[in-house]
């Protein structure tokens, strides 16, 4: 055991650290609609500029702060900063890491919302605290795998999408199955009666995946999981493919249902029959910041109650 640990320790000594020196720029996007983040966002802001760490904000959210020296256009915001704050819940961190990758930056979360797994920093009294380690060594950065989905129309690309969490087939309003073909890079799966599929990332292994019966994975492995929604036979089950594969998914027929293709739970489109999907590894990884005191399994016990025997 004392081996395990060990070598546990060696690995993460040699995860990428961030340099508090090169931590100049904080670019901060919010979830203006959250009931506690002006408060917590203006209270960030002075604790950086004491810092002498420069702030800045998307143009509405500064304007909305009434903090206009900082408004910035989001493109020249995720350009000029060093660091991306995320303040919110689990979907302000899911669109802000979308903004990050194009340009390698890292990502750190402050939870304003109510789960909040993804987030490291916990608001409340111990938010700045809890920021401090970015400014010293003892900050690490975790890479996220992510996926990218092609929707192929007459075997023309139509559109694609990035996620870090998952990549959702499922049905509109009607309540009734539809059909899902799926194969493994090549290799026919199933044919599937149910509501839908999910495709997900291990980061996304504890969101809409699990939620539908899936397995948890720790989020630094590189796996992609195929959990179905509602299966009409009980034995096709949640299913965890190396990230190498290309899952392909072919809607043979629709019977009016209305069937949407969607990205994190934030974009998407709507899917014809014949429309075939294919999601693999993207090409690029989302970079979060990961704090000593706020680890994966620590949240695993405290979000999910793994830790209590009442």
């Amino acid at each position: 055991m004392r081996k395990l640990v060990g070598q546990e320790r060696a690995r993460a000594q040699q995860r990428e650290a961030l340099d508090p020196r090169s931590v100049r720029c904080v670019g901060i996007i919010a979830a203006m609609h959250k009931r506690r983040v002006a408060s917590a966002v203006r209270e960030v802001v002075t604790w950086l500029t004491k810092r002498k760490v420069v702030a800045i904000l998307p143009e509405e959210h500064a304007a909305a702060l009434s903090l206009p020296d900082l408004a910035t256009p989001l493109a020249q915001l995720r350009t000029r900063a060093d660091l991306l704050l995320s303040m919110g819940g689990d979907g302000t961190l899911l669109a802000t890491a979308r903004i990050a990758v194009p340009l390698g930056k890292p990502v750190l979360g402050v939870n304003l919302g109510g789960f909040g797994f993804l987030a490291s920093v916990p608001s409340g009294p111990g938010m700045i605290e809890a920021l401090e380690p970015v400014f010293t060594t003892r900050a690490r950065i975790q890479q996220r795998m992510m996926v990218k989905a092609v929707v192929l129309r007459r075997r023309q690309e139509i559109a694609s999408f990035l996620a870090l969490n998952d990549i959702v087939v499922g049905k509109g309003a009607f309540a009734r199955l539809f059909r899902l073909k799926t194969s493994i890079s090549g290799e026919p799966l199933s044919d599937l009666a149910v509501d839908g599929l999910i495709v997900a990332t291990p980061t996304g292994s504890t969101a809409y995946s699990l939620a539908a019966g899936g397995p948890v994975i720790d989020p630094e492995s590189r796996a992609i999981i195929l959990t179905p929604i509602c299966p009409q036979k009980l034995s096709q089950r949640a299913l965890v493919v190396p990230a190498d594969r290309v899952i392909e998914i072919v809607l043979p027929e629709l019977r009016g249902e209305a069937v949407m293709l969607t990205a994190d739970g934030q974009e998407g489109i709507a899917l014809q029959a014949g429309d075939v999907i294919q999601v693999r590894e993207a090409g690029v990884s989302a970079r979060f910041v990961a704090l000593p005191d706020s680890t994966f399994y620590s949240r695993l016990r405290s979000k999910l109650g793994w830790d209590s025997y009442r």
